[in-house]
């Protein structure tokens, strides 16, 4: 009875291990400053890669920063022909290594062909962190880049790309880093990028 009891145990640990996750962002944190700007221009917008749930929660944070950035006078959902400017909004993903634990968004024989220095890098950490029952976390890395491509009188004017990489954390060791957990910071962390743009071509 004490071995089932110490092997159930065993297993709800391993499962809390595979179900926690510590999110990390790792780019530049710039500083958002709505002050200068005048209301003046109408813009339309276009989203293009957000694809997931968490992405469409996550592009929702930047429609409100556009929104309340103080720069436009309206803010549409492609209707480029009425407005001053169209902006796409384009989520650039990096591959996701999910050979293991889920479905990858590309085919396999992709990953090998653009990037075989991180996949192979990805293989034997998922290797170690499966046979050391994730003693040795298994951190996985999204590179993906915020591109903001914007457009007068439907001629494009001009492409802005900002990082937005983070790590994911799973394991023991994520567990023991849940107090510096990112995944609640997303709000900010993109209100940040759009200042960041509205200041880039402001300045233009």
């Amino acid at each position: 009875m004490y071995k089932v009891f110490l092997h159930c145990i065993g297993i709800f640990c391993f499962l809390l291990t595979l179900s926690s996750c510590a999110v990390f962002y790792s780019t530049e944190r710039p500083k958002v400053d709505f002050s200068k700007y005048v209301k003046d221009q109408s813009l339309s917008y276009e989203l293009i890669g957000w694809d997931s749930e968490v992405d469409r929660r996550r592009v929702s944070y930047i429609l409100a920063a556009l929104q309340n950035s103080g720069k436009f006078t309206s803010l549409r959902y492609q209707n480029q022909t009425n407005t001053d400017l169209h902006v796409q909004i384009i989520l650039e993903s990096s591959p996701r290594f999910v050979l293991f634990l889920g479905e990858s968004i590309e085919p396999v024989s992709y990953l090998p062909e653009r990037n075989p220095e991180r996949l192979a890098l990805y293989l034997v950490n998922r290797f170690l962190a499966f046979s050391t029952f994730f003693v040795i976390p298994d951190i996985d890395r999204d590179d993906d880049y915020l591109v903001f491509r914007v457009s007068k009188k439907g001629k494009l004017e001009k492409e802005y790309r900002y990082p937005i990489e983070s790590y994911r954390v799973f394991g023991w060791v994520s567990l023991l880093l849940m107090w510096g957990d990112d995944r609640k910071e997303w709000k900010p962390i993109l209100t940040e990028k759009v200042s960041k743009f509205l200041g880039d071509s402001y300045d233009e």
